[in-house]
């Protein structure tokens, strides 16, 4: 659940949309707070503590957290130099139909353990790892090389987890792969379609399965009931037509796939902890600007 105990907006300088820092300003690090985009933090020292959705991780040097928009999370005692960190839209992402539809499944993972021994795992240590320095260097196109890394990176991601979820299919290697490339196709018509008025009748007879057998995969892939994800692509898209302070709230409703202003208020705040006016008054006039680390060595560093 999120509140609105703390919001933090950055402010990408220099028309940049990604920011990367090997120092972390500590005057926040014990706040509870919750942001619009991605964070990828890979931890320099053991024990450092961090809290994401009242979960607790304790980290050995090299150990990767992702944190997603609207987490609410906390570094809990670390010092400046804990961790590399590194920020972005999550826009840089979704662009991509196959993040898109695998995002429910990457969102379930916000810990991963260092694992020298697994491929995948240690090439996404060094690419975070690659990035400071090809961030502060003045190497021509290099925001675009940071965004190219990123993106191998999240193939490796998106290997891992999708390996990981195997392990809770089928045993048959064909029907488990034919499960795991139905339901990713499953998550993606419903995001493109969230507005609609669908079924679960409607996305099993799309999929060709019962919809015993479909909702049965689709719990263990997504972690979520049908309806529950449904809900939750239209809370995102009433998200970003929230951001329009022109927008009346009964046309973000409709516009997001509910059909009364009130069931769209009850789901709002069910997914987000605050009221829909209330998430607009935080994100419009409540929000925190904090400065692209651009020079941090001397001036202040990212909220994490």
């Amino acid at each position: 659940m999120q509140t609105n105990s703390y919001f933090e907006e950055l402010n990408f300088e220099e028309k940049k949309k990604i920011i990367v820092s090997k120092k972390i300003d500590t005057t926040f690090s014990d706040t509870m707070h919750w942001h619009p985009f991605v964070e990828i933090l890979v931890s320099c020292y053991d024990n450092n503590e961090v809290t994401i959705n009242f979960t607790k991780y304790t980290l050995k040097i090299n150990d990767l957290v992702i944190i997603y928009p609207g987490d609410l999370h906390s570094l809990i005692h670390v010092d400046e130099k804990a961790f590399i960190l590194v920020q972005f839209p999550l826009d840089l992402l979704m662009i991509m139909s196959e993040f898109n539809s695998n995002f429910s499944v990457f969102s379930q993972y916000h810990c991963i353990k260092y694992d020298p021994s697994n491929i995948d795992v240690d090439r996404m240590i060094f690419l975070i790892k690659e990035l400071p320095e090809l961030y502060y260097s003045d190497a021509l196109f290099n925001e675009v090389r940071i965004y190219s890394l990123l993106l191998e990176f999240f193939v490796k991601f998106g290997q891992y987890c999708i390996n990981d979820k195997k392990e809770e299919f089928a045993s048959d290697t064909n029907e488990e792969y034919k499960s795991l490339k139905l339901m990713a196709e499953a998550c993606l018509y419903i995001s493109q379609n969230c507005t609609k008025s669908l079924t679960l009748d409607d996305i099993s007879r799309y999929i060709g399965f019962s919809k015993y057998h479909f909702s049965h995969l689709f719990k263990t892939y997504t972690n979520m009931t049908f309806i529950d994800f449904l809900t939750t692509e239209r809370i995102k898209m009433a998200e970003s037509l929230i951001s329009n302070p022109k927008a009346h709230m009964i046309d973000i409703a409709y516009d997001s796939g509910f059909s009364s202003i009130s069931s769209f208020n009850r789901a709002f705040k069910k997914i987000k902890g605050i009221s829909p006016s209330e998430f607009r008054k935080t994100l419009i006039n409540n929000s925190v600007d904090v400065k692209s680390p651009v020079g941090l060595e001397e001036e202040g560093d990212p909220v994490s």
